[in-house]
C-alpha cells in the first residue's frame, strides 16, 4: 500500500451554486459535468436530471451530484455508480461522498451528518477508504461494523470468500469493563469483548482468536472474541492508550503506513491489509472538505 496522497483521495468540491431541484420533479438530483458523462448509456454534456436507480459513468471528466435532500456525491474520471437517493452502488473507480452513503465489493461506507469519504476501488478486490472529515462507518454484507475511521484515516478493505479463515488478530489496550475485558483495535477501531484470555487489563496486546457466533457482547463491544493466543506489547497508560518506547507499541504516523495483516469480525471475513494516518487536507493536495 502506497502512503495516501492526492491520487488516492478524491476531493470534495462542491458547487454551492446549485439549487435543488423542486418538489415536483421526479428525479433525485442532478448531475453536473463539464465534460461527457454516460446516463443510462445515454451520452450527455452538462447538467441533466439524475433518478432513482440512473447509472452513472464518466470518461475523462469528473461529475459532481448534488442530491435533493442535501447529499453530494462527486464521481471521479473513469467511474461507474448506480445512484439512488441514499447510497451509489460503485462499480468502478472512485467516489467522494457527503452525508451519503455508498456500496463497494459488498461493503457498506456510511459518513453521516456532515462527514464525508472518499472510496476507490482496486485491482483483487481492494476497496479504499477514507475518512475526510467527521466519522466514516463501514460494515459488510451481513450489517457487522467493521471499521470506525476517524477524520484523516484511511483503511485498505478487501472482503474474503465465504468460509475464509474466520481467524482474527487484533491489537490495542485490554481495559477492563464490569466482568469482561474489551479491546479496542488499533486499525480498524472496533471494540470487541476478549473471552478466554488472561490479557490483563492495563496492557497493550496483541491477540489472535475467532468470533463467537450468536455471542451477546458486553456494552461498548460489538462482538465476542474467542482468545487462542496473546502477545503482550508492553503497558498502556489509565485512558487506555500505549506507553511509547514500552514494547515496540506504536501508531501510524502521519504521511506513513503501518501494515496489519488482519482479519476482522465477520463469518464472511475482511482483510484489514493495512492503514495510515491521512493528515493534512488542503489545497494543495486537490482536497477540500
Amino acid at each position: 500500500m502506497e502512503v495516501l496522497n492526492s491520487k488516492a483521495v478524491l476531493g470534495f468540491v462542491f458547487l454551492s451554486g446549485v439549487g435543488l431541484m423542486s418538489a415536483a420533479t421526479p428525479g433525485i438530483g442532478v448531475a453536473i459535468s463539464a465534460g461527457n458523462i454516460s446516463i443510462d448509456s445515454s451520452a450527455t454534456v452538462g447538467n441533466a436530471t439524475i433518478f432513482n436507480g440512473s447509472t452513472l459513468e464518466t470518461q475523462s471528466a469528473v461529475s459532481q451530484v448534488r442530491l435533493n435532500g442535501g447529499a453530494q456525491l462527486r464521481l471521479a474520471s473513469d467511474s461507474r455508480g448506480t445512484v439512488y437517493s441514499d447510497h451509489i452502488d460503485l462499480q468502478k473507480g472512485s467516489a467522494s461522498i457527503k452525508g451519503y452513503s455508498a456500496n463497494a465489493n459488498g461493503l457498506n461506507i456510511r459518513a453521516d451528518g456532515k462527514a464525508s469519504a472518499a472510496i476507490s476501488m482496486h485491482d483483487q478486490g481492494i476497496v479504499q477508504v477514507a475518512a475526510l472529515t467527521g466519522n466514516v462507518h463501514v460494515f459488510d454484507a451481513a450489517g457487522l461494523n467493521i471499521a470506525n475511521l476517524a477524520p484523516g484515516r484511511a483503511l485498505d478493505l478487501r472482503p474474503q470468500a465465504s468460509g475464509a479463515a474466520g481467524a482474527s488478530s487484533l491489537t490495542g489496550c485490554a481495559v477492563k469493563s464490569g466482568n469482561g475485558t474489551l479491546l479496542t483495535d488499533e486499525a480498524s477501531n472496533v471494540t470487541v469483548q476478549l473471552r478466554g484470555t488472561n490479557a490483563k487489563a492495563g496492557r497493550h496486546v496483541e491477540i489472535t482468536g475467532s468470533m463467537v457466533s450468536n455471542a451477546t457482547p458486553a456494552s461498548g463491544a460489538t462482538e465476542v472474541i474467542n482468545v487462542t493466543n496473546v502477545k503482550d506489547l508492553g503497558a498502556c497508560t489509565p485512558g487506555g492508550v500505549p506507553v511509547a518506547g514500552v514494547g515496540g507499541g506504536s501508531s501510524a504516523s502521519i504521511g506513513t503506513v503501518a501494515l496489519v495483516a488482519i482479519v476482522v469480525l465477520s463469518a464472511g471475513a475482511v482483510s484489514v491489509i493495512g492503514y495510515a494516518a491521512a493528515g493534512g487536507f488542503n489545497s494543495s493536495n486537490n482536497v477540500s472538505p
